[in-house]
């Protein structure tokens, strides 16, 4: 019996066999076929159809007419479709048909499209679960199909630890779930298969693995027999004919510039990868210029192929391979030391970071995509700002700026390109925007684009948002998929003054924007070289420590109290950073802090020195000047731009659900303090029954107040938001579903409002920043556990100083929060502990 498949499916492929070879050529029918084939066969049953058999059928006898083939992507269709594999009933049918959508999708997933990649992994197990359960069918066909999923798992193991391995720097778990899948590779290639067809492909398997394992293993305790063997394995697989012998060609010349024993393997391996370019399809030759140009920097030290691999990977839409040459470039110059040029180098990888994020389908591999660019940018601006030029502190910004802005889309689900076919028109026209719009901005950076360049440059920009699915206007945190100008960031930073901080591996850095009227600004430029990234995690696991702690109880791990870690927490940040930043800063009234991610966490606006036993001569920095944050450049402007002016405002809404939450606080002073505000029109609610209804009242409202506990999510920003009560949360995703409704502002003063997880990567996303791009132009909230009775004192003085006409509430906060350290315990001093939570984000 044949299998029934959609009625629909069936109709275009009679319509497409119809119309060959009459109204189609031989290649568009096969073009055609094959997808329409593997759309219906994929996932596979133990029926076969009758419309695949057909297509199957033609597609074979143009195949055999032709002769060709041995291409890859033919090859082992060809050999399966005529085989009849697929065309028998039972469970070796679909046992196969897991082997070839296995397959197919591991062509795809060459082209960087790893959701492709974690198909393909699907079925190869699933394959192998058939085989398992069929153990006892000892026929050749059985035992070819369980070797062929066998080897096309180890083959998807490797490319899954190959596109990850970079992160094995990054420690557990991270680094053991990696490593985990080499291991795999290595175990299920131990045995050479009883397939002659498949001996080859074991072969490249096996080399592979072994070539890694050398390669990223401790040089003092790595085996030299790997790489031996790989290298024989991959001598007998480069001697078959064809494809098959060109694809372990490649291979070999990549063990060789891993092995590098003199010259001769490197002069070896360039001549290997300058016959291999002249014989693989166009789409192939910019992965094997990769190649070459890296066998050429380590014989000679000439880097200059590295810049025609990775504009020739951007021509043809290559944005993996673009990517990889760009930062294994950079990787290059900052083991010779330079680098200055590793960051520059950094900076135009980063162009093709959006796209290449958009084609991950799935968050788990956005995040991986992203962990790779979180330290690199980091380490990057570092660099440029050591540089100290003027043109290098730009583009420190213009790379910090790409960077976090993919992150805050990524993370919220707000950019996400389809992926095109790997030759598609899309890719190669978002590849050649990419090259265009980094030329426009180098000529940018110098100051010296003409009004038809600018132009030129905005028409650009709006294509690129076309094609990333996230135009302009889409949401007000991001902006054409992280792509800034120095012009836009010097305009935003007319009324007050825009700090970048950054913490890298090796220590960190800020980038000051000077506030005025110009749109050509010098940026400023400060070296912070005790602000590393490992101080930044001990500062957010002090913090977490210190809210988990009740009382006067001491930590059990650093044996201090609350005060004592916060104490100890704002002196850091003073002496690692705040200090020279404020210093810099002078005298103005209003800065803001782009930190981003983990760094943005932490209480830079409060940092201080604090003698012990001398409350009175305690030095914060928000002493003479008000802070506020912003995840990018976008929101700041975002916010300027839409802010109602709080002298403006008639209503306030106060959503206060039922506290039920472990730590229940007494809100009857806050609620209290909002009743009593003058000239706004008061509305409580405390249960929400569906999105509408909310957003329905919300939009009659300026202020929306959320009296109760933030519910933060690390792992999804859309699935975290606020604690209603008996464990429901009012999600992100509810705001984010409206369009952006300017002018409103939210206030959610209760615990850890601010907070974010720390297991993301560095630039993750918070419940202020997910609200922003719901349109809110402010948001207060707080960065840990809070005090009940602090609360309602300092919402009652926030709320009368913000609406005063004119003012800033960043403004309006840190005037409370000065008045709460003078005056708020009895007259004396108020430890930081108890104001330094509440911080204003909008810019």
């Amino acid at each position: 019996m044949l299998l029934m498949i959609d009625p629909g499916l069936a109709a275009q492929a009679h319509r497409l066999l119809a119309d060959h070879p009459q109204q189609l050529s031989d290649d568009e029918f096969l073009s055609r076929a094959i997808e329409l084939h593997d759309l219906i066969e994929d996932p596979p049953t133990d029926q076969p159809a009758c419309e695949p058999v057909l297509l199957r059928r033609r597609m074979t006898e143009i195949w055999s007419r032709s002769g060709n083939t041995e291409e890859l992507h033919v090859g082992l269709r060809y050999r399966l479709f005529q085989s009849g594999d697929l065309d028998e009933a039972g469970p070796l049918r679909q046992l196969w048909g897991h082997v070839y959508c296995g397959t197919v999708q591991l062509y795809r997933a060459l082209s960087g499209e790893r959701l492709a990649l974690r198909s393909a992994e699907s079925h190869c197990r699933d394959a192998l679960l058939i085989r398992g359960q069929n153990s006892a069918q000892r026929h050749p066909n059985w035992v070819a199909a369980g070797e062929a999923s066998t080897m096309a798992l180890a083959a998807i193991l490797c490319c899954l630890y190959e596109q990850d391995r970079e992160l094995l720097a990054a420690g557990d778990p991270t680094a053991q779930r990696i490593r985990g899948y080499l291991d795999e590779a290595i175990e299920r290639t131990e045995q050479s298969p009883a397939t002659p067809q498949l001996i080859h492909e074991w072969r490249a398997a096996r080399a592979r693995t072994l070539v890694y394992r050398w390669s990223d293993a401790d040089p003092a305790v790595r085996s030299p027999d790997d790489i031996e063997e790989a290298i024989s394995l991959l001598e007998s697989a480069a001697a078959q004919p064809g494809y098959l012998g060109l694809g372990s060609q490649k291979m070999l010349a990549e063990a060789l510039i891993e092995r590098r024993r003199g010259t001769g393997d490197l002069v070896r391996a360039i001549e290997i990868l300058s016959v291999w370019i002249g014989e693989v399809p166009p789409a192939m030759v910019p992965a094997g210029e990769q190649s070459l140009a890296q066998a050429r920097m380590f014989l000679d030290g000439d880097d200059q192929p590295f810049e025609a691999s990775y504009e020739n990977a951007l021509a043809t839409g290559r944005l993996r391979v673009a990517w990889d040459t760009k930062t294994q470039h950079a990787g290059w110059l900052r083991t010779m030391g330079r680098t200055r040029e590793a960051a520059h180098a950094y900076l135009a990888a980063f162009r093709v970071l959006p796209g290449l994020v958009g084609l991950q389908g799935e968050r788990p591999d956005k995040e991986v995509v992203l962990l790779h660019t979180g330290r690199a940018a980091s380490t990057a601006a570092t660099d440029l700002i050591r540089s100290g030029s003027s043109d290098d502190l730009i583009a420190a910004v213009m790379v910090l700026e790409a960077s976090r802005a993919v992150m805050l889309g990524e993370m919220l689900d707000l950019n996400s390109p389809q992926a095109a076919p790997e030759e598609g028109p899309e890719r190669v026209r978002l590849a050649q925007l990419s090259a265009h719009i980094a030329a426009l901005e180098s000529t940018a950076v110098g100051r010296q684009l003409t009004p038809e360049q600018a132009r030129r440059l905005d028409r650009a920009y709006v294509e690129y948002a076309s094609l990333t699915g996230n135009s302009a206007h889409s949401r007000p945190t991001v902006r054409v998929a992280g792509l800034p100008t120095w012009r836009t960031v010097c305009r935003a930073a007319r009324p007050a003054p825009l700090v970048y901080l950054t913490a890298g591996d090796c220590g960190g850095g800020a980038v000051i924007v000077p506030h005025g009227p110009s749109d050509e600004k010098q940026p400023i430029g400060i070296s912070l070289p005790r602000l590393n990234h490992q101080t930044v995690l001990e500062l957010v696991a002090l913090l977490r420590r210190m809210d988990e702690l009740e009382g006067q109880d001491l930590d059990p791990e650093t044996g201090k109290s609350r005060i004592q870690i916060m104490t100890h927490v704002l002196e850091t940040l003073w002496d690692c950073a705040m200090e020279k930043v404020v210093e810099e800063l002078g005298g103005v009234r209003l800065a803001v802090l782009l930190a981003g991610g983990l760094l943005g966490m932490l209480p830079l606006h409060a940092a201080g020195e604090m003698p012990q036993n001398r409350p009175q001569s305690w030095r914060f920095a928000l002493d003479s000047m008000a802070f506020t944050y912003a995840p990018s450049v976008a929101s700041v402007t975002w916010a300027r731009t839409h802010r109602k002016d709080a002298s403006h405002w008639r209503s306030l809404l106060v959503l206060a659900p039922p506290d039920d939450s472990p730590r229940p606080m007494n809100r009857t002073a806050e609620l209290e303090a909002l009743c009593q505000l003058e000239g706004l029109a008061f509305k409580k609610i405390d249960t929400v029954e569906d999105r509408g209804t909310l957003m329905g009242v919300l939009r009659h409202h300026d202020v929306f107040h959320f009296a109760g506990h933030g519910w933060p999510s690390a792992t999804d920003p859309l699935s975290g938001g606020l604690y209603l009560s008996a464990g429901q949360i009012l999600p992100v995703a509810w705001f984010l579903a409206e369009p952006p409704h300017p002018g409103r502002v939210a206030v959610i003063p209760g615990c850890s409002t601010a907070m974010i997880g720390d297991r993301l990567p560095e630039e993750s996303v918070g419940l202020p920043t997910a609200l922003l791009q719901a349109g809110f132009t402010d948001v207060m909230a707080t960065q840990w556990r809070v005090e009940g009775g602090v609360i309602a004192g300092l919402l009652e003085g926030l709320y009368r100083r913000w609406r005063e006409p004119g003012t800033h509430p960043a403004f309006a906060l840190a005037g409370m929060q000065r008045e709460l350290f003078r005056t708020g315990d009895n007259g004396r001093p108020l430890h930081p502990l108890y104001w330094a939570p509440f911080t204003h984000t909008g810019g």
